[in-house]
């Protein structure tokens, strides 16, 4: 059989009714409903299938869950609850420390691996340093408690000075091994007492922004930490070190295995030293996009840059604001390491490369360009997968399985949001902006095996994402009360109660994937061979396509909304090699899509118009 050099391929949707969908979650094992929840932010699971769910509270208001336990928050306003492998609330505890900010009052993240479950307070996930000399953040605070719910340790993270309101604000990440040590991964500024015996004071000072990683034992004692701060003379525009974006809420970009291996990736500038003091220090020689992986002692084992991934956006070296970083990634026991890519774009577009792969967005608007890559152990590119929206992408929560498969969560704007050959459509109008929470479930080869819609009122959210070792899965979400929304949530498949108060956050559990589905979503052998070139093209561009059997062709074009533009073939071609030309001299500038259909085989793809 002859084959077709593949210039250039990249997966899209398009907005018709027999487009090729992927498999819904189905109905869930069960739902619990919190009435008056404005946002939840960590998840987590231990082995017995109890659940630690955290939240905030509108100051003032009492919790009301579905299963029909109340909980009234103290001032804080923000709560841990325990829930079990039933669904039934085991019990819900008040956060630690208090604040007049918003920020301050939510206990971000929670892991719950071992005996301990350890949570931290105060964070800011997803943020920047404004205002006053510290931010107004305040310090953060490092809670560990038993299965029980008793608070057994508070270890606060604190500034250059005492006072709780003058402290560094930073976003938090833990994680622990299987040993029950705990991992931290933040930000500080200027100075960072852990305590007495742990401060990192860096070379500068001001308000730049500097990371962190440090280990504590199953106790809470600190076993060791390190710094990880940059020279001045870093990207122009970019002077800080970041392990995560203006996301909210967001997973850092850091996670921990079972081994006690962490990894840990951002932006990081041109002099920053990786494992100083050691024999093997790494001092970077210019700024950019870093993963970086230490051993449960605190010894670097790699460092590997975004070019080293394969993945490099257009214009780094003059608009560092548009440089690919990894914003959140998931790590599974055995090192491989699935990463999320965000790259800012305005109104000039911006191209991406990942491996031999190439992306264009050019939409004439700003916007962040998404995606999704997974990589072997010695960091060899294994996948990777675009999602795209009518309006935008935030994805938030990353997760990996023991089977290796991979969860991606957030929500996304607009009327319809693009994966791979599906489309999924919220029911809202095309004119209206809507939040609409999103799940995609990848398999460990990168077919989308499971998506989730979380649809009704105007700003809803998937925020949180737990799959056990059994393939269950925990998802957490959140929506918000408009009086512009419908009254319902739907779920997936499943509705939620009519809202009775001003926001509704929810726990759902499902079932793991089924052999039969995942049998629906394997690849055919004898897919369709197609390409596609030149793109971007200026007048014209050759679509080329290899059929296995004689088959009726169609080949239709659309505009990005998905509207039919023009048909270039519509008749029985017989087996072997063809092609069509489009002629889109008189059309604009812009983002072409094209749906070729061959028998029962569709294959899809877009191509860039530039002038």
């Amino acid at each position: 059989m002859c084959r077709i050099a593949f210039l250039f391929l990249v997966s899209v949707v398009l907005a018709r009714p027999d487009t090729i969908q992927a498999q819904s979650f189905g109905s869930a094992t069960w739902i619990l409903e919190a009435r008056d929840v404005v946002s939840n932010f960590g998840l987590d699971a231990d082995a017995s299938g109890s659940v630690y769910m955290s939240g905030r509270v509108p100051s003032g208001n009492e919790i009301h869950w579905s299963d029909g336990t109340v909980f009234v928050p103290e001032h804080n306003r923000t709560f841990l609850a325990r829930v079990a492998a039933d669904g039934i609330v085991r019990w819900v505890r008040p956060g630690t420390r208090s604040g007049e900010s918003y920020w301050p009052d939510a206990i971000h993240t929670v892991v719950a691996q071992g005996a301990h479950v350890w949570t931290n307070e105060g964070a800011v996930r997803g943020g920047f340093v404004t205002g006053s000399r510290w931010g107004n953040f305040g310090g953060i605070l490092i809670n560990r408690f038993s299965e029980n719910g008793d608070s057994l340790q508070a270890t606060y993270l604190a500034g250059p000075v005492d006072d709780l309101y003058d402290a560094p604000g930073y976003f938090l990440g833990l994680g622990e091994d299987d040993d029950g040590n705990m991992y931290a991964a933040g930000h500080y500024i200027d100075t960072l007492r852990l305590n007495p015996m742990h401060v990192l004071v860096p070379r500068e000072r001001g308000l730049n922004q500097y990371v962190f990683l440090a280990a504590y034992s199953p106790e809470g004692s600190v076993r060791w930490v390190h710094g990880m701060a940059g020279s001045s003379g870093g990207l122009r525009g970019n002077d800080s070190d970041r392990i995560n974006g203006y996301i909210w809420p967001a997973k850092p970009a850091f996670d921990v295995d079972a081994q006690g291996n962490t990894y840990l990736g951002g932006f990081f500038r041109k002099g920053t030293v990786f494992a100083a003091g050691q024999p093997d220090s790494v001092r970077l020689e210019k700024s950019g996009a870093i993963v970086v992986s230490y051993d449960r002692a605190g010894q670097l084992r790699w460092l590997r840059t975004g070019s080293e991934l394969g993945v490099e956006a257009d214009w780094p070296s003059l608009r560092p604001n548009r440089m690919a970083v990894p914003w959140s990634l998931a790590v599974s026991d055995d090192g491989e390491l699935v990463l999320q890519w965000s790259v800012p774009y305005d109104r000039r577009g911006i191209h991406v490369t990942v491996g031999d792969t190439a992306f264009w967005e050019g939409s004439g608007s700003n916007g962040i360009f998404e995606l999704i890559t997974r990589h072997a152990p010695d960091g060899s590119l294994r996948w990777v997968r675009r999602l795209t929206a009518s309006e935008s992408v935030d994805l938030t929560e990353i997760a990996m399985d023991r089977q290796g498969h991979v969860y991606v969560g957030g929500s996304y704007w607009g009327h319809q949001v693009q994966i791979e050959d599906t489309v999924l459509t919220n029911g809202s109008a095309l004119g209206p902006i809507t939040q609409t929470g999103l799940l995609v479930h990848y398999d460990a080869e990168g077919d989308v095996a499971r998506t989730l819609l979380v649809t009704g009122p105007r700003y809803s959210m998937v925020s949180g994402i737990a799959p056990m070792p059994g393939g269950e899965l925990y998802v957490a979400g959140f929506a918000l009360e408009d009086r512009r929304g419908p009254d319902q949530i739907i779920l997936g498949v499943d509705t939620l109660a009519i809202r009775p108060g001003r926001s509704k956050a929810f726990l759902a559990k499902y079932g793991p994937l089924t052999t039969a589905r995942e049998s629906n979503h394997e690849r055919p052998v004898n897919r369709l061979q197609i390409a596609h070139y030149p793109n971007p093209f200026a007048r014209a561009a050759t679509i080329a396509y290899e059929l296995q059997n004689t088959s009726h062709v169609v080949l239709r074009i659309y505009d990005i909304l998905g509207r039919e533009l023009a048909v270039l073939v519509d008749e029985r071609q017989s087996a072997g090699s063809h092609s069509a030309m489009l002629d889109a001299s008189a059309w604009p500038s812009g983002i072409y899509l094209y749906r070729l259909e061959a028998g029962n085989q569709v294959a899809t793809g877009r191509l860039v118009r530039r002038k």
